[in-house]
């Protein structure tokens, strides 16, 4: 055999190359058939919507934890007046009618106001309805006459260091003068009610029977 005809059979052999087990030889990049071949898919991505969607559900669930109970239409005071009829034209628009007696006369002010704020704010996308200055004036006045009454200075006794520990953690100290004894019962359950409610560190049954026993007795004396 020739020279020649030696290196021909070389170049051959090389070019056939090994077959692989499938009887296909991979294709190397840059091939005719290499690029035929479609792209890898990419990774799965969650929706960029997804969080945001529950961003706001815990929002939703957040707010309706925190909100406060609601009264009914009839139970508020002088129901017929301005302020009244501009608490449940616009307030109810969120959350349940609110009493007035949830905050004393001091705090309303500033209660309100977050409120203008937050109806401003969620007027344009949600459509709420907003109030004029004049009705946020009338509302004011309204809240804070029939605002919850506030205790100068507690009388001794047993249980008065627990009463104004729990019940300033919702709202300024009431004046144990605003209940007769056989009412506080009633208003004591619906504060403990209201605390569970709103998710609060719960008082045990025996702090509220003591809490309970010093407005019975301090309301008894100063109604004497």
């Amino acid at each position: 055999m020739s020279v020649r005809a030696l290196l021909t059979a070389v170049v051959v052999l090389v070019g056939c190359g090994t077959p692989t087990p499938t009887g296909r030889a991979p294709a190397s990049p840059g091939t005719a058939e290499a690029a035929t071949l479609p792209p890898p898919a990419p990774p799965a991505s969650p929706s960029p919507s997804a969080p945001l969607a529950v961003r706001r559900q815990r929002l939703l669930e957040a707010a309706t934890i925190a909100l406060p109970p609601g009264i009914a239409a009839e139970s508020l005071p002088d129901p017929a007046a301005p302020g009244a009829r501009v608490l449940q034209q616009y307030c109810t628009q969120c959350h349940a009618l609110p009493s007035p007696a949830m905050h004393g006369a001091m705090d309303w002010p500033a209660v309100t106001r977050r409120m203008w704020v937050r109806i401003d704010m969620m007027a344009g996308d949600l459509g709420l309805r907003v109030p004029s200055t004049a009705e946020r004036a009338e509302l004011l006045a309204y809240l804070q006459g029939h605002a919850l009454p506030v205790a100068g200075s507690l009388p001794p006794g047993v249980g008065r260091d627990l009463f104004a520990t729990a019940c300033s953690r919702c709202h300024v100290l009431p004046d144990p003068r605003m209940h007769s004894p056989p009412d506080w019962p009633v208003v004591v359950l619906r504060m403990t009610e209201n605390m569970q409610r709103m998710k609060m560190q719960q008082i045990s049954r025996a702090d509220a029977s003591q809490i309970l026993g010093y407005l019975q007795t301090v309301s008894a004396v100063v109604r004497r």
